[in-house]
């Protein structure tokens, strides 16, 4: 996968989690607004249900005081008419409810009948005291947390309905009401009945919810600082990748040069040049191989950059193995500083479907690698072709010193070298298996590996038919 792809997915993956993390923190922040809203609804009509109850207790206790006992207890009792329908709900309520929450809409029903009826018998006695009611009403909303300007009503309906009180506890101008919430709590149902308007109470929710909305807001701000130092990280290390790889093409592009002229001077000096003795002779070889080394290495480097590149093809066509292994063979006979046994067991007219360039390359990597860790035995190499209805399979085995089972699944990785603490002769970067893998995987195919140490190894190519 490309670098530049790469970094695209990235960052679209990115993008997404900080867009679901969004949503999802949205959720659930809107989820936990309505439950705390519909919380400090509830408290606010249980406060004005409280008001409502301390204000009655406060006279009932002012008739006690006042010695009204005769008028309260024969008022103060529930009527046979009453009581009957009292039972008759609780009856009915008691036959269909099935869970706790429909017991407890029993109880608060039968609460508010008791609360209206109580009403009925003592606003006969001492009328309402409205003002004690706001008061009440101001101190249970401020112990509920509740505290916003608020207006007070008390509305006696009829044909047209009339004011009968008004307290208005307001502070800050006028706009601030046009978003008000209104309740009302009957004191008597059909006939009169407290209209309380909140002044915004909206910021009670939020202020009650701050906690959640800054810990949310700030873990979202350390996330997306995070995500935002990845992205910076992963498009420098993009650049540096880029920088690197046009280092690493114009450096191979200018090393071909002088590497063709030392090896042209060096041939002239040691095929044309009558005067030069053994022991120059025997130098000039050395550095003929050296610049042969030094050859390889570019070109395969070379080769590794320009496939990685985004307008990189391959060319497959129909090649016949024994052909292309003919010339290949011969090369490394000649230019091995040590005997070399090659034997091919390849069907004649076997073909695969490849890259004819790649396809040399790969076979020229594994016959010098074996080549390079045949140890101080003999170097016999077999090359063998297969072929069945799904694949085609070039294998190049040794009899060399072979590669551990821990270096097997690593053998493939670019720039890696078997740790051999005997073989610091053996040069190279750690780029001709990689290369390999690379390109098989370009072919649909893939390179495996069989080894026991002392024993040798065998590469196999896998194409796919």
């Amino acid at each position: 996968m490309k670098t530049r792809l790469r970094f695209k997915i990235i960052a679209a993956l990115i993008c997404l989690s900080l867009a679901g993390l969004l949503i999802s923190q949205g959720y659930w922040l809107k989820g936990l607004y309505v439950s705390s809203k519909k919380s400090t609804w509830d408290n606010i009509e249980e406060a004005m249900r409280m008001a409502d109850y301390m204000e009655l207790f406060l006279r009932m206790d002012s008739l006690t005081a006042k010695k009204f006992h005769a008028e309260i207890n024969p008022q103060f009792k529930f009527s046979r008419d009453t009581t009957t329908v009292l039972a008759d709900s609780a009856i009915q309520y008691t036959e269909t409810a099935q869970e706790l929450d429909d017991y407890l809409q029993i109880i608060g029903t039968m609460e508010r009948n008791v609360q209206i009826f109580m009403h009925q018998k003592i606003d006969t006695l001492l009328p309402v005291d409205y003002s004690r009611f706001c008061t009440l009403l101001k101190n249970g909303l401020q112990e509920r947390g509740i505290m916003v300007p608020f207006r007070l009503q008390v509305i006696r309906q009829g044909v047209r309905d009339s004011v009968l009180y008004t307290y208005t506890d307001a502070s800050g101008k006028e706009e601030a009401w046009k978003n008000s919430v209104r309740f009302t709590h009957a004191i008597e149902p059909g006939q009169c009945y407290y209209d309380l308007e909140l002044q915004s109470p909206d910021w009670v929710v939020f202020r009650n919810m701050a906690g959640i909305l800054i810990s949310s807001f700030l873990l979202f701000v350390v996330i997306l600082v995070a995500f935002i130092y990845l992205l910076y990280t992963i498009l420098r290390q993009k650049t540096i990748e880029e920088l690197k790889t046009d280092f690493t093409n114009n450096m191979t592009h200018e090393l071909k040069t002088p590497i063709s002229v030392a090896y042209a001077a060096n041939d002239v000096l040691l095929n044309y040049d009558e005067t030069t003795n053994d022991k120059q002779k025997k130098y000039l070889n050395i550095v003929r191989e050296q610049l042969n080394h030094l050859s390889g290495l570019v070109e395969q480097i070379l080769t590794l950059s320009v496939e990685n590149r985004s307008t990189f093809r391959l060319q497959p066509e129909t090649i016949q193995v024994a052909g292309l292994l003919a010339p290949l063979i011969e090369q490394f006979k000649l230019k091995s500083d040590k005997p070399v046994e090659i034997t091919t067991e390849v069907p004649e007219h076997m073909t695969v479907t490849a890259d004819r360039t790649h396809l040399y390359n790969m076979l020229s990597n594994l016959i010098g690698n074996a080549i390079k860790y045949s140890g101080e035995k003999a170097c016999r190499i077999t090359l063998k072709g297969t072929v069945s209805s799904k694949e085609t399979t070039l294998s190049v085995t040794d009899e060399g010193i072979g590669i551990s089972e821990a270096n097997q699944k690593r053998v493939f990785d670019k720039f890696y070298r078997v740790p051999n603490g005997n073989l610091h002769d053996v040069k190279g970067f750690g780029l001709g298996l990689y290369y390999v893998s690379d390109m098989m995987s370009k072919h649909n195919g893939n390179v495996t590996v069989k080894s026991q140490p002392g024993k040798g190894s065998t590469f196999t190519l896998h194409f796919k038919n």
